[in-house]
């Protein structure tokens, strides 16, 4: 591999769009995305598990679901327009929401993922926590001081991603306290 001693694959969440109710949505888990993006990235996940458990080659998956942080510049940040909105004491009413991770947790499995034994032909998911608009605007209305309304209409995803493997590796998330951080930043 072109003297390449490990290398990890980005994946994605969306190899698994049709879940079943019967299991943990866990690595395990069958591959059946219903989007061109999720059955291209699926189909790559079978080279890295053939290159890595057929030919010994130090190749794994991580699978981020929806990444979000700062971006540069900020204003293209995911939420960066809810959170200037209640900024600014408009009302929210949204019931959007996704399951998230944070560009610097991504980044942080992709460095224990390069140095981590027994990963050879695995894959790993990567996902934080779910996060609604709701939870956004409720956080941007506290570090704000806003008098914004936020209707309430959070909803919670049906299925769980499991990241236990990732977890056993020494992975740790940022959670609450890198989300709060994240949207500190945006307000201007």
């Amino acid at each position: 591999m072109a003297g390449v001693g490990r290398f990890v694959f980005i994946s994605t969440c969306a190899v698994h769009e049709v879940i079943l109710d019967d299991r943990p949505l866990d690595e395990a888990h069958p591959l059946w995305p219903l989007s061109h993006y999720g059955a291209h990235k699926a189909a790559l996940e079978k080279f890295v598990h053939s290159y890595g458990l057929g030919h010994n080659y130090n190749i794994c998956a991580l699978r981020p679901t929806g990444i979000y942080g700062l971006a540069t510049p900020p204003e293209q940040s995911k939420w960066y327009n809810l959170v200037q909105k209640v900024a600014n004491g408009q009302n929210i009413a949204s019931s959007r929401g996704g399951k998230e991770v944070h560009a610097h947790d991504v980044a942080r499995a992709v460095g224990i993922l390069l140095s981590a034994e027994g990963t050879a032909g695995q894959s790993y998911n990567c996902y934080d926590m779910y996060i609604s608009e709701q939870k956004v605007a409720e956080i941007a209305k506290r570090l704000t001081g806003s008098q914004s309304q936020i209707e309430p209409k959070q909803k919670a995803p049906k299925h769980q991603i499991e990241t236990k493997k990732l977890k056993d590796l020494g992975m740790k998330f940022g959670g609450d306290e890198l989300l709060e951080k994240t949207i500190k930043q945006m307000i201007k």
